[in-house]
């Protein structure tokens, strides 16, 4: 009964050590080893006296637990990682190797450099320095403005809308200045923008 009392015991420490089990296999003296594997290595249990062998790699001792399994893969892989490379034969210097094939997709743009073709795009746009610096200023000064902008980026970025299209939101913001009196102007640009993220949320989710 102390035999089968360790099997279960070390079953429970290899689950916690995240080794999973795959079947069983034939013991030599009748009965079935449980086997159990974590990514390319594999032990078995022994279902009569509980040891632990190690089968890749394999190791003709058996170990006490899994804790000295652990610390055995260690120090083998630190021994291994450690061995130096075999010298190759010295050749004729080769051609270069070509260049590896770039992963395929585009690659995402930061929220800064995102933002930075927005600007780019009111600049070209007409009047572009001038909308450009009325952006910039209202960033500034304007922390509801700053953090609409900011908004406004993100979720074109996350949902792949083009920075040209944010500028036109921003042209679209600036022109109601002209129809908005009174002191909250900027809150007013920035509840705007804000809906404009939504509007660009709304249009992927719909």
């Amino acid at each position: 009964m102390a035999y089968f009392h360790r099997v279960q015991a070390m079953s429970r420490q290899a689950e916690l050590m995240n080794w999973i089990d795959i079947g069983r296999v034939s013991n030599a003296d009748g009965g079935k080893d449980i086997l159990l594997a974590r990514n390319e290595r594999g032990v078995k249990i022994d279902w009569r006296t509980g040891e632990v062998w190690l089968m890749n790699p394999k190791v003709t001792e058996p170990f006490a637990d899994f804790l000295a399994v652990e610390r055995w893969l260690t120090m083998h892989d630190m021994t291994t990682a450690d061995k130096p490379a075999a010298a190759a034969p010295v050749q004729a210097p080769a051609e270069p190797a070509p260049e590896p094939a770039p992963e395929p997709g585009p690659v995402r743009d930061t929220l800064p450099a995102f933002q930075q073709k927005v600007d780019a795009c009111l600049a070209k746009a007409e009047g572009g320095q001038e909308l450009l610096e009325t952006k910039q200023a209202f960033e500034a000064g304007s922390e509801p403005y700053l953090e609409a902008s900011t908004e406004l980026s993100k979720a074109a970025l996350e949902l792949e809308v083009s920075p040209a299209m944010v500028a036109t939101f921003h042209i679209s913001a600036f022109a109601a200045l002209s129809e908005t009196t009174g002191t909250d102007k900027l809150e007013r640009v920035a509840a705007s923008l804000h809906a404009a993220a939504r509007q660009i949320r709304a249009s992927v989710t719909a």
